[in-house]
């Protein structure tokens, strides 16, 4: 069996498929590879990786001007497999691409989904789809299962990062509620989880690119299919919220404690991404707090090793070390990145703030520290 993988998009998932040929203008430590297009003639399988994902955003166009190259090559025999996250419906629509005018009677497709790490969902049109690609793909993972529908395949991951963005939503809703009624959401979610059917998360900033762009995607279709998706409009709307009210939370302590307002204020924010790369930014929390800061008039330095400067100063902020992030009036921490766990109590100027509950209080009990979800205990 001749195998071409057409992209390279997270290529070390399949490495271990043997006899395969890369089909990229790019080079491939310890792989074979071609930019040959010939060579999408003289094979039984083509493997599709291609991110579905451009700029941070949904976009299939060049996973559809791959399936365009295909069809020019192949045959009722040729099976085209999808391994790359992609909207529901995406592989029906690529159906329509590959064989314009419905030559292929029983076209061969198969689709590939990770559910968790190292377990594999396969589905396909065809029962000999899927045993091909169940084949093909047993060299990567043991642990296989597999579908009848590929669109039931495809949403898979959507479901997991929209129940994700909802229920931080509901803790985020319950945070900010709580603090009006100086309880300790932290701990009350402790023992709510005690109950097997309960496991709420902690009160979280969403920065975590897949997470909002699934959800989006998720209303989009709803829209496009004549529906509604008012749980995870709801959902955007209030995780969207979240860096405005961590503001108001700095600006209050700002001017209470220090009688300062933001524009006497230098304000560091630590961390802007989960991802090892900030993929795109749109919705991402820290970046709409360092905004609103800005346009507050506080003076704002950011930390994030993994965000360039250019990016940081398009919002008219500076980068810096996480040591001068002490010289700053207000720390305020955005992403549970370790090396913030480590935060010096003794060099903080005024004031710190977390938006997600993971530092440790008693560390910071002789400082003003203030957690979203815990922010007003102690008082009446």
């Amino acid at each position: 069996m001749k195998i071409v993988i057409f992209g390279t998009e997270n290529i070390q998932e399949i490495k271990d498929i043997p006899d395969i040929t890369i089909y990229s203008d790019n080079s491939i430590d310890n792989m074979n590879v071609t930019n040959d297009e010939l060579i999408l003639s003289e094979v039984d399988v083509i493997i599709i990786k291609i991110s579905a994902i451009i700029n941070g955003e949904y976009n299939t166009d060049n996973i559809k001007e791959a399936c365009t190259k295909i069809s020019n090559y192949i045959n009722d025999n040729t099976l085209i497999i999808f391994d790359t996250i992609v909207p529901p419906r995406t592989c029906k629509k690529m159906e329509k691409v590959l064989d314009e005018y419905e030559l292929i009677s029983d076209i061969n497709i198969a689709y590939v989904t990770r559910p968790i790490p190292n377990q594999l969902l396969i589905a396909a049109t065809n029962e000999t789809s899927l045993e091909k690609t169940i084949e093909i793909y047993k060299y990567t993972s043991k642990n296989i299962n597999s579908t009848k529908d590929i669109s039931t395949a495809e949403i898979i991951p959507f479901l997991q990062e929209t129940y994700t963005d909802t229920q931080i939503a509901l803790v985020n809703q319950l945070a900010i509620i709580s603090e009006a009624l100086a309880v300790d959401l932290v701990e009350a979610i402790k023992y709510a989880n005690l109950k097997k059917e309960i496991n709420l998360q902690s009160p979280s900033p969403i920065t975590k690119n897949n997470t909002v762009i699934n959800t989006d995607k998720i209303v989009q279709l709803a829209i496009e299919y004549g529906e509604t998706a008012q749980l995870s409009d709801t959902t955007r709307t209030i995780n969207n919220y979240v860096p405005y009210h961590v503001a108001y939370i700095a600006e209050k302590e700002l001017f209470l404690k220090h009688k300062l307002s933001f524009y006497e204020c230098k304000i560091a924010v630590l961390g802007i991404t989960n991802d090892k790369k900030l993929e795109t930014q749109n919705y991402n929390s820290s970046l709409t707090l360092i905004d609103d800061l800005i346009q507050r008039k506080a003076e704002v330095w950011v930390h994030d090793d993994k965000v360039s400067e250019e990016i940081i100063e398009q919002h008219d902020a500076k980068k810096i070390s996480l040591d001068e992030a002490y010289e700053c009036d207000c720390i305020i921490v955005m992403v549970d990145d370790p090396q913030y766990k480590d935060l010096d109590p003794t060099k903080i100027e005024k004031i710190l703030i977390t938006a997600k509950p993971f530092l440790d209080p008693e560390k910071y009990k002789d400082i003003e520290f203030y957690t979203v979800g815990q922010y007003k205990l102690g008082e009446d």
